[in-house]
């Protein structure tokens, strides 16, 4: 297919919130029964049978790569390979359960019921971060202080493509470690110290901090730091958060497959060294670097040029819509239930999913697949740094957004919480022919055996105690095929796999009479299908964005859905995307604050005529140059990306 080369779509956007979460509703009516549904496979789907991460050769050829068979009542064997060997696929309740639940959360206006609550953001800017030490006082172990430092250069320099050699140190070369320079050196003009000791002495009196190598940028020397002559604290810091930043930074980094070794030792070490800083009693010193914004709020890392781990975690941004708790029941988590935040008040689901089976029976298992298996490309977490897709942008005249702030048209820095974008959701591609993925086994991406497209599965859903109204609600949900829409559901969504639609079969209700003093049960089928949206109540505030997103045909076959890339090709790389989008509003060459960052590009909202978004591997020279600063340093900027590019 020749698809249309002026822009893609991205695979994913967002529902927004409603103004305000709505609570349970109050009806005392109960209604127990089933529904019985057909779901269909509008492209190939796939489960995963999570028995055995080894079930190609694939596994057994590359190490680290993980292969999986679709899933089945069968229990896998770890030490066998399943190639052309097939068994029924199953699509599990929970699997369905968490579709309809989060479908269900939007209709109605209810919370986010999964949510990574506790995370904080992590975003990269262009800021050019400040030497500092942390300072921990005699008899304040609980307060530390920021003071503001001068970096020296030390020791012999590396020689090419390799580090620097550890400091002849008696007390060891760690983060950390204590250095005395002569007082004269910090009178010259250079930032190269070669003479040292490692205990006072005479004319060695000016005690520094070392910093060892790298993290993101390839040193050819290790840096002390010193504290400045006025020695004054810019920000008290509490000591379980500046740990809970350090660690959760570096964890952004080492937490990436495709992390530089040497970087990655270096940063483990770091957070070692730090952490073991944090736990001696005394005074104390520990290099950082660091920034403060608007003399209030702060950031931390090892190295200059980084990320910001964001002050606000999702929970705070997320604001009324995170998963309630005990006094604050919406409608979602009063028929899938919940558990209160202190897991001792708790409320049981009204609903059961059965496993769902295929209706028509092969003569041989592999006529349910599209394929024996198939490579996908590498396939991450969500990627909440990505703030021109996850936030909305905070005023019309703002150039530059994180979760903590933005920068206006006139670089003046406002101190603004970010806003989500709502409720994430993936579009149903058009065409998707697993067949035509090429993609080379790596420790990064999976191998899968999918279920192909026109394969239709049935199960129940039992319900019990709910109202009339929850009803009709579950019986719209599970027969929305007949309204042009459709559901995600597995693995590999953003490639197109997993596009589904459900059909009611039929509604059966139990039914008590008392006959003759005694109780009489009955199953009695309910007619009353055919029910709309506005039947339903659903929520009026979201049914646009809702019927655009879940609609089977929401753009012409010839336009591309694919994660963002800089060039109308096939590529890994979604990363230059991203540093194509953020340039600076000045065009300097080398830029060391935020203030100067532009974002050229945001996600469209849902209903936005003008859908697409542009390739931009062809970018100005002003721009391109305004970014030497990231990319002329081999390895800068570079340590914890990912190669190729649900919820929060």
């Amino acid at each position: 297919m020749t698809y249309m080369n002026n822009g893609f779509v991205n695979p994913y956007n967002f529902i927004a919130f409603p103004k305000e979460k709505a609570k349970a509703y109050d009806d005392k009516d109960k209604h127990t029964g089933y529904i019985e549904y057909t779901l269909e496979t509008l492209t190939p789907l796939f489960i995963p049978n999570s028995s055995t991460e080894n079930a190609f050769s694939e596994s057994s050829s590359i190490d680290g790569h993980k292969s999986y068979d679709f899933f089945s009542y069968t229990e896998l064997d770890e030490s066998k390979e399943y190639e052309n060997e097939y068994h029924e696929p199953v699509i599990p309740g929970s699997e369905i359960r968490g579709v309809i639940r989060s479908v269900y959360e939007t209709l109605t206006d209810s919370c986010m019921g999964i949510l990574n609550s506790d995370v904080h953001p992590v975003k990269r800017t262009l800021e050019q971060f400040r030497p500092g030490l942390i300072h921990r006082t005699e008899g304040h172990l609980e307060i530390l202080e920021i003071i503001e430092a001068r970096a020296f250069s030390i020791g012999d320099k590396a020689e090419k493509d390799s580090f620097p050699q550890d400091l002849p140190l008696k007390n060891g070369c760690h983060n950390g470690s204590v250095v005395y320079i002569n007082n004269s050196q910090l009178k010259g003009k250079s930032n190269v110290v070669k003479d040292y000791r490692d205990s006072k002495q005479k004319d060695y009196q000016t005690a520094s901090y070392l910093l060892k190598r790298g993290m993101g940028v390839k040193k050819t020397r290790y840096h002390v730091y010193t504290p400045k002559n006025e020695h004054v604290a810019i920000k008290e810091l509490k000591i379980d958060e500046i740990s809970r930043r350090i660690t959760a930074l570096i964890d952004s980094y080492v937490s990436q497959p495709s992390v530089d070794d040497n970087n990655k030792k270096a940063y483990e070490e770091y957070r070692t060294d730090f952490i073991e800083f944090l736990n001696q009693k005394g005074e104390g010193y520990f290099p950082v670097n660091y920034s403060i914004i608007g003399n209030k709020e702060y950031y931390i890392s090892p190295a200059a040029y980084t990320k910001e781990i964001s002050v606000n975690s999702i929970e705070k941004i997320a604001g009324q819509f995170v998963p309630c708790i005990e006094d604050s029941r919406c409608p979602a988590c009063d028929m899938f239930g919940y558990i209160g935040k202190s897991n001792e008040n708790a409320q049981g689901s009204k609903v059961r999913f059965s496993d769902l089976h295929v209706t028509k029976q092969k003569s041989q298992n592999s006529e349910y697949y599209t394929c024996n298996k198939v490579t996908l490309p590498a396939l991450s977490n969500p990627k909440l740094g990505n703030i021109e897709f996850y936030l909305k942008k905070p005023s019309d005249d703002a150039l530059f957004w994180t979760y903590d702030y933005y920068i206006d048209g006139e670089g003046k820095l406002h101190i603004k919480p970010g806003e989500l974008r709502g409720r994430k959701f993936y579009w149903h591609h058009s065409q998707v022919s697993v067949n035509d993925i090429k993609v080379e086994a790596t420790n990064l991406n999976k191998t899968i055996r999918p279920v192909k497209k026109g394969i239709k599965f049935s199960g129940r859903l039992y319900f019990d105690g709910i109202s009339k109204k929850q009803l009709r609600q579950l019986i719209w949900i599970l027969g929305n095929g007949k309204e042009g829409l459709g559901y995600k559901i597995g693995s590999a969504k953003p490639y197109g796999l997993g596009s589904v639609v459900c059909y009611i079969n039929n509604v059966v209700e139990r039914k008590i009479n008392i006959i003759n003093n005694n109780l009489k049960y009955s199953m009695i089928e309910n007619k009353d299908v055919d029910i709309t949206y506005e039947q339903a109540e659903f929520s009026q505030q979201v049914k646009k964005e809702f019927e655009k997103i879940a609609s089977i045909k929401a753009f012409p076959e010839n336009v591309r859905i694919t994660y963002p890339k800089a060039k109308d090709s096939d590529s890994d790389k979604g990363f230059e995307w991203f540093d194509n989008n953020h340039i600076t509003k000045l065009g300097k060459t080398m830029v060391k604050t935020r203030n100067d960052m532009k974002i050229r590009e945001t996600l469209p909202y849902i209903l936005d005529n003008n859908y697409m978004l542009s390739y931009n591997g062809n970018i100005h020279k002003s721009d391109k140059d305004s970014r030497n600063r990231n990319n002329s340093k081999k390895g800068n900027n570079r340590a914890g990306r990912t190669k190729g590019s649900n919820r929060y």
